[in-house]
């Protein structure tokens, strides 16, 4: 740590066994750091280039969806990541005797707060063992709580996918644990340390999970019980609106990300229609060529689950998680949020190509109770990223490499602690 920039000066065997010099990168650039105890093991993705002595050695830049790390790990030597954003690097991932202790002064120096207090647990639904991370604000407790659901796919307790790492689980709790509120939040089923078959789980499944979830949260002795929200993001919402309707008597309040008010049908719809638009031009050209009709495509997919008894089947040539999508498609959260006395924040980015952003309104219009706070925020899209420019599919990969944005963060902070019982309205 040298006046405003953070240096990893390598060795001469080092930078030739990166085919890399010593790296500087801006005190500005540095948004996390953690230490990971085998730093071999968590270098994931491709060499490209560097050194692997398999178990022992990784020196050099790996490259996995969305991600950029350059790597120093050795076997059995704690290690140092550094996360960063607007870099050449995403990450810095390397070894150090004294990983804890660098790491503390790097964090002073970057002007980052302390880390986050998190307990790794697992809790039961039905005949599953399930995976999650309790994380808890500084000082004694109860403290409020809310247990956060992640969106669609085999996502796991971060909202990270294996090939789209979005983390938005993880930084929601901790922008939470440091607004002095814990959260909860879990791997899906066959996901992370969770038992069971992601393919084969439906929508009721993973609603199912959500109120196990909920129901271990309020045994805990850290948690106040009276003070319990629930937080999804994408699906995470849909199983938000299903968990509050059927648990509100319990519960403080609801956070919707990024949730639909159509039908799960109308929505997969929508969705389409904008990712059509948003189709490179040569894909469009090639299509045509093909004569592929993506909508007729949308259409058979969508008939084949209905017609589907099963819980898994192959739809145009992949195995798909049908039972989820039949559930998924017959899913109308209208009633439910007719039925919602809780308050209810719900945000959605005017960007957003897989939700609808009018459909902020019918939440407006339609939920039940006399709290309800609705935010459609400029830029923002599903990934809960701002984009200048277009916020479709194609630019997912390129969104993934920025954070969570901090102004959602903060926004459902703050709503979270307005809302605490016993605070003054």
């Amino acid at each position: 740590m040298t006046g405003g920039e953070l240096v990893l000066a390598l060795s001469q065997g080092e930078k030739v066994a990166g085919l890399h010099g010593d790296i500087r990168m801006p005190r500005a650039a540095v948004r996390e750091v953690a230490v990971v105890e085998n730093a071999v093991a968590d270098a994931r993705g491709l060499r490209s280039p560097g050194l692997a002595l398999p178990g022992r050695t990784k020196i050099g830049t790996w490259r996995s969806p969305g991600r950029r790390t350059f790597v120093v790990a050795r076997r059995d030597v704690p290690a140092v990541r550094v996360t960063l954003s607007g870099a050449g690097y995403d990450e810095l991932l390397v070894s150090d005797e004294n990983a804890p202790e660098l790491a503390g002064r790097i964090r002073e120096w970057a002007g980052l707060p302390a880390p986050v207090a998190e307990e790794r647990v697992t809790f039961r639904s039905g005949d599953l063992v399930l995976g999650g991370t309790l994380a808890l604000p500084a000082g004694p407790g109860p403290h409020p709580v809310a247990v956060i659901m992640t969106g669609s796919g085999p996502l796991d307790r971060d909202a990270d996918h294996k090939r789209m790492p979005l983390g938005v689980s993880r930084d929601l709790a901790h922008a939470l644990a440091r607004a002095g509120v814990a959260s909860f939040r879990y791997d899906k089923r066959g996901v992370g340390e969770s038992q069971g078959d992601f393919l084969a789980a439906g929508l009721s499944d993973n609603i199912d999970d959500a109120r196990a979830a909920l129901a271990w949260v309020r045994g805990r002795t850290e948690i106040d019980p009276a003070a319990v929200f629930v937080a999804g993001h994408s699906e995470g919402a849909v199983i938000a609106t299903a968990v509050g309707a059927a648990e509100q008597d319990g519960l403080a309040g609801l956070v919707l990300l990024s949730g639909m008010a159509k039908t799960g049908e109308e929505t997969l719809r929508w969705q389409a229609r904008q990712i059509a638009g948003d189709l490179p031009a040569p894909i469009r050209v090639i299509l045509g060529l093909l004569r592929t009709d993506l909508f007729k495509k949308q259409d058979e997919a969508i008939a084949a689950y209905k017609a589907g008894t099963t819980d898994v089947i192959r739809v145009q040539g992949r195995k798909t998680n049908a039972r989820w999508h039949r559930e998924f498609i017959a899913f109308d959260p209208a009633p439910l949020l007719a039925g919602l006395r809780v308050p209810i924040l719900a945000v959605t980015g005017a960007k957003d190509v897989q939700v609808d952003p009018a459909d902020l309104d019918v939440v407006a219009a339609t939920a039940g109770g006399d709290d309800v706070t609705t935010v459609r925020m400029p830029d923002l899209t599903h990934l809960l990223r701002r984009e200048a420019g277009p916020g479709g599919l194609s630019t997912y990969k390129h969104q993934i490499r920025k954070p969570t944005d901090p102004e959602v963060l903060t926004l459902v902070a703050d709503w979270i602690t307005e809302r605490l019982p016993g605070r003054p309205a």
